[in-house]
């Protein structure tokens, strides 16, 4: 059952924001006191940050937010940097405790903060989880299109939960971010663990705005990774290519001893070196690839037996975990 106006707490995980975090945490402000006057939400709703071990004056800047309002912003520092999904985890997992919805955004305002409002009106007709799908890409480099268009295509026919154009601008109640809590995998991918929850979803369109100030820190090698991740944590298809491979390449290499068999035996035996050379680079070649895939596979079955942390705390800011 929704709430009929909710406390609200906006997470955002950020690594080396110095030069727009200040605006965030204006823009934020001024967007959580309107959606207070309107009675969207309840009052004392907040925004969290989550520090990602920044190196420059970003936590500095978020306590100096904190010193000047307290009961409005909240954060919490990671004891080093540990990725984007962790940052977001420990964000959620500290609003959780008092928060009746959580949404997760970047903090650098590239999400449109209008479709919040969208995502309130749709949790007030019980949906429990609204996850957001960019309607454009923004002005992100060519490059960086093509290698996403690449990658929403390859988890769409891997069965990953993620669907095209998936971000991490999302609204959960307390009990999706409670049964979150439940996934003691060390490996994440935040969108496609809460997108599989089950819960009552829907998505939810909105524009990607320009980014105001600084760069972007999100790069090929990480949506590379963040795809790793994703395939071997959501999807059994690469064990099941290998097995089809497996049985192609056996396949083949009976007919090249029938093949062999019948010229020997026509008396026009084939000249082996060749054909031996070719057929070791082959299946070499794809012997390792195999390996490598189910490598990725083993690993992360060798980090999960580990059961280590996936990150500290090493400070907070607030006097409670969010205002009760």
């Amino acid at each position: 059952m929704s709430v009929e106006c909710p406390l609200l707490c906006f997470v955002m995980p950020c690594y080396n924001e110095e030069q727009g975090i200040c605006g965030t945490i204006a823009t934020v402000k001024e967007k959580l006191e309107r959606l207070e006057k309107e009675g969207k939400v309840a009052q004392h709703s907040v925004m969290l940050f989550a520090d990602d071990g920044s190196v420059d004056q970003t936590w500095q800047l978020i306590s100096a937010a904190h010193a000047a309002c307290p009961d409005r912003v909240k954060a919490v520092r990671l004891a080093g940097n540990r990725g984007k999904e962790y940052a977001m985890w420990a964000g959620v997992m500290a609003a959780r405790e008092a928060a009746d919805v959580v949404v997760t955004m970047d903090a650098d305002l590239q999400f449109d903060l209008e479709a919040v409002d969208e995502f309130l009106a749709l949790h007030s007709q019980g949906y429990e989880l609204v996850y957001g799908l960019k309607k454009n890409r923004g002005q992100e480099p060519l490059h960086k299109k093509v290698a996403a268009g690449m990658f929403y295509g390859l988890m769409k026919r891997l069965g990953a939960p993620i669907i095209p154009n998936h971000s991490d601008y999302t609204l959960m109640t307390r009990q999706v971010c409670d049964a979150l809590a439940e996934y003691g995998e060390s490996n994440i991918m935040f969108r496609a663990l809460v997108k599989s929850l089950g819960f009552r979803q829907c998505s939810c369109y909105f524009e990607v705005k320009n980014r105001m100030s600084g760069e972007s820190k999100f790069s090929i090698r990480h949506l590379f990774n963040l795809g790793m991740d994703a395939m071997t944590s959501f999807s059994v298809v690469p064990l099941r290519l290998i097995g089809l491979i497996g049985w192609l390449v056996f396949v083949i290499g009976l007919i090249q001893i029938v093949w062999t068999c019948v010229d020997v035996f026509l008396g026009n035996p084939p000249s082996g070196y060749a054909t031996l050379l070719c057929s070791m680079w082959f299946l070499g070649g794809l012997g390792m690839i195999c390996m490598a895939v189910l490598g990725e596979y083993m690993g992360k079955m060798y980090m999960e037996t580990k059961k280590r942390p996936r990150y500290y705390i090493s400070e907070k800011l607030s006097k409670k975990s969010l205002p009760e």
